[in-house]
């Protein structure tokens, strides 16, 4: 496989994620405006986190003075100038997808397409302005779509599994940040006047795991157990543990998991965090402090992001060519092939220049 179509396909679930993660976000915040009563009347207590989810809030306060509702909800949602609005990220795995329109399916490219020109047409922003909730429910539902078709239509080859690292690398990166969200407020359960039981009702709803975690606990809405279960369950699908091992899966589906000193850095630093997870305790969690401990989460997820890059796409700039009278080397199961792609590259361009002259 080509590092660009890897790269895309990997790029193009990853945005479609975001998308469906930004969705989930912006609609579970609204429904926690409606149940706050007297509370939601400081709107930049609720939506002043969104921005620190995103990332967005110097990019936001450029263009806005005071943090309002509406004003955020429209700044996330149908921007074209805020490229991690859901219209821009739901364009950016469009043209993935457009790059890579040999590899996919038809009904996996309408879905992506679709919704994008929905995205940017008047009925949607019509339906943003009057019906906020039925907008984002679209969106939740093409998302969902997409990664039904994928399932139903992706052969279980490399494009599958770069495909799984994209989403699962994105849902990792946004559970953790929603997470890191709550960090500030108080562990304690109610009558504790610090206590803020919505707000972590509000979490669980974002994450998708409102019915998983009351299946799961008897303690409705203890914080430790809501934070146990999206950090370290690895049986829920939008946990943190679940998609270290998802991702972990995969890779190994593409490297191989030999000897130490041969094995991918990719593979390494997912597996020395897969192995950290599975035997860490909410207790260590809290005595490090949750913001912090979100805080080194991430980092690891940018270094293991950055390493995908480093091994996959960058793999054929990285290695020394290949001399034609040298026999050529054996390469593992599963492993690309960028470096004969990149020669057969090269040598069809001699033979384009040497037909023109």
């Amino acid at each position: 496989m080509l590092s660009r179509v890897a790269d895309s396909i990997y790029w193009m679930a990853r945005y479609m994620e975001r998308a469906e993660n930004l969705s989930r976000l912006l609609l579970s915040t609204q429904d926690l405006l409606l149940d706050a009563g007297e509370e939601a009347a400081d709107e930049s207590q609720f939506w002043g986190p969104i921005l620190m989810t995103t990332g967005d809030e110097e990019r936001y306060e450029k263009t806005h003075s005071t943090i309002e509702g509406e004003l955020v909800a429209d700044f996330l949602a149908l921007r074209a100038d805020n490229p991690n609005s859901i219209l821009n990220c739901v364009r950016a795995a469009r043209e993935n997808a457009r790059t890579v329109r040999d590899q996919i399916s038809d009904e996996l490219w309408e879905c992506i397409n679709g919704l994008r020109l929905f995205l940017e047409s008047p009925e949607a922003a019509a339906l943003h302005q009057n019906q906020r909730a039925s907008f984002y429910e679209k969106v939740l539902v093409a998302s969902y779509q997409f990664q039904g078709i994928a399932a139903s239509t992706t052969p279980r080859d490399e494009s599958w599994h770069f495909l799984r690292l994209g989403l699962c690398l994105e849902r990792a990166d946004k559970t953790t940040r929603l997470i890191d969200t709550c960090s500030a407020i108080s562990m304690d359960m109610p009558p504790n006047p610090l206590a803020r039981p919505l707000r972590w009702a509000a979490l669980l709803r974002s994450s998708s795991a409102w019915h998983a975690f009351q299946a799961y606990s008897s303690n409705k809405l203890d914080p430790v157990n809501i934070v146990e279960y999206l950090l370290l369950n690895d049986t829920f699908p939008r946990s943190f543990a679940w998609c270290i091992e998802a991702m972990h899966t995969a890779l190994i589906a593409l490297c191989g998991n030999g000897r130490l000193e041969d094995m991918k850095a990719p593979v390494r630093l997912l597996g020395r965090l897969r192995a950290d997870i599975a035997y860490m305790t909410m207790d260590e969690v809290l005595k490090e402090g949750l913001h912090e401990f979100i805080d080194r989460l991430q980092c690891k997820l940018n270094d293991i992001g950055a390493s995908f890059f480093q091994t996959f796409v960058l793999y054929g700039d990285s290695t020394p060519e290949i001399d034609d009278t040298s026999p050529a080397p054996s390469l593992p199961p599963g492993a690309w092939h960028t470096r004969v792609d990149a020669n057969m590259q090269i040598q069809q361009q001699q033979q384009q220049q040497q037909q023109q002259q």
